[in-house]
């Protein structure tokens, strides 16, 4: 009888050992986390993107389009269509900076 006590002692002994290391290797994997965020990516707004490209190319432009989801960052590159006299004309415009400033890639 009393070698099953001492037998079962020794099991819990060894399960609160178990226990105790898992919370600690658990607790260093949380402690070492990086838990910054990475920052939202700043998205233009599109309206503003066409009317920046209209002032650049031609006031007699009668319609500029422009993708929507367009991401801010410097020397991305994407097409946008505009129209003279409803003839669709491509421009490639360039980002050249983190607040949406472009130029036009001649």
């Amino acid at each position: 009888m009393t070698d099953q006590r001492s037998f079962a002692r020794r099991i819990m002994a060894a399960s609160s050992v178990v226990v105790a290391v898992c919370a600690v290797i658990v607790t260093t994997k949380v402690m070492n986390m990086d838990t910054d965020a990475p920052p939202d990516p700043v998205v233009l707004d599109p309206v503003a993107v066409e009317q920046a490209v209209k002032a650049r190319i031609d006031q007699r432009t009668d319609r500029v389009s422009c993708p929507v989801y367009l991401v801010a960052e410097v020397d991305e590159t994407f097409t946008c269509t505009y129209w003279v006299k409803d003839i669709p004309n491509a421009v490639e415009v360039k980002m050249s900076g983190k607040q949406g400033e472009i130029s036009l890639v001649t």
